[in-house]
């Protein structure tokens, strides 16, 4: 992932480079993949989608802890709970 520098920071598309701003600050990236059709029905894909639906579980269960003990969380300073607790459900 690129950072981006310059004084104009961009936000958008520009061709196949994605610009946007995050926590990190101003990042850019590029497009790529597969299809998402082919993700969904080509067997050679099939482990991933059972990944997918494994990292969609722990989701889900820390998502259900997190509402659990909302109140506790309000006062967080660290804005990486929800993936550090999804990393400890897998």
């Amino acid at each position: 992932m690129a950072r981006q520098k310059g004084i104009i920071k961009l936000e958008g598309t520009i061709g196949d480079i994605s610009f946007y701003k995050s926590k990190d600050g101003h990042l850019a990236r590029t497009k790529g993949g597969v299809d998402g059709d082919r993700i969904h029905n080509d067997p050679a894909f099939q482990r991933n989608r059972e990944n997918g639906q494994e990292f969609g579980r722990a989701g889900a269960s820390g998502r259900l802890l997190r509402t659990s003990i909302r109140q506790y969380l309000k006062n967080a300073a660290d804005s990486r709970v929800v993936s550090r607790l999804t990393r400890e459900m897998l």
